[in-house]
């Protein structure tokens, strides 16, 4: 394929995948945001209580502390999500590109089988990642 003569479809389908991508990326994320939370919610809470216990002479309300905790696990959280997140369904992505380009369409034009199997691949992580994990 032509870069020039196929420069068009490139843009398009292009525009279309990362939508579709980040469509995922943003799934996947708020799904494993509240795991990660929970998960980490100990281990932020005991990092918190050595930190306080190390400033003795600041005497922090329980709530202070308690709303401490809550930023710091969900910053935790929000981190860990996103770049399992990113990790996730880049590895899938990429995966079914190879083998929808390689094995399933291989007999197609090369216009046809870019435009599938780059946006179909893509518009299959959107979907699984609109499933329940």
């Amino acid at each position: 394929m032509e870069p020039l003569d196929s420069a068009v479809l490139f843009v398009l389908v292009t525009i279309l995948t990362t939508w579709l991508i980040s469509f995922a990326y943003k799934n996947t994320k708020h799904v494993l945001k509240h795991k990660i939370a929970q998960k980490r919610e100990a281990a932020v809470q005991k990092d918190i209580s050595k930190e306080m216990t190390d400033d003795k002479d600041k005497k922090i309300a329980k709530k202070e502390k308690d709303e401490r905790v809550l930023w710091k696990t969900n910053e935790v959280a929000d981190y860990e999500a996103t770049t399992f997140s990113i990790f996730y369904n880049n590895a899938i992505y990429l995966s079914l590109v190879c083998v929808l380009s390689f094995i399933v369409l291989a007999n197609f034009s090369p216009s046809v089988n870019y435009l599938l199997s780059v946006a179909g691949s893509a518009g299959l992580i959107a979907l699984f990642s609109t499933g329940s994990q």
